[in-house]
């Protein structure tokens, strides 16, 4: 990856919430230890009961996060995540396996890395992600908490 390559990167970190409190220095160290990837319309991030153990920030696009039903005869679309959401938090801290199937909505370009990755980062790079990760899921269950109790 050539200089210019990095900047765009970095830049394109930089369009989203989640890597706000990080300095460009820690940035360059992210790209070294995950990847931007990108992804057509209809096309699957992950499938339902993989293993994988990657954890993604969207950072430009949208995906629906798809899950089968009991009798495995329909799939129903249950949340729609746009640029800056993330997803795959739960596969990689616990046992890799995936809850649900995610397909890009839309072209979409995820950065992606994974919890061995995530450990051969500086102890401060770590634990400014482990934290940004912590805030996103607190988030999660706090939208999914009120909708709970919406409902009844």
């Amino acid at each position: 990856m050539g200089p210019s390559e990095i900047e765009t990167r970095t830049k394109l970190l930089q369009s989203v919430d989640f890597f706000q409190p990080f300095s460009t220095e820690e940035l360059s160290e992210l790209l070294q230890f995950g990847t931007i990837k990108k992804f057509t319309t209809h096309e699957y991030v992950i499938k339902e009961d993989a293993i994988d153990y990657s954890f993604h920030i969207i950072l430009r696009g949208k995906a629906n996060i798809i899950k089968e039903s009991l009798n495995k005869r329909r799939k129903l679309k249950i949340a729609v995540l746009e640029a800056g959401e993330c997803f795959g938090e739960m596969a990689m801290l616990l046992d890799g396996h995936r809850s649900a199937s995610v397909m890009a909505a839309m072209e979409c370009f995820t950065f992606v890395t994974d919890g061995q990755s995530l450990e051969q980062m500086t102890v401060t790079t770590q634990l400014k992600f482990v934290r940004q990760v912590a805030r996103y899921m607190a988030i999660k269950l706090k939208k999914q908490s009120t909708a709970l109790v919406e409902a009844f």
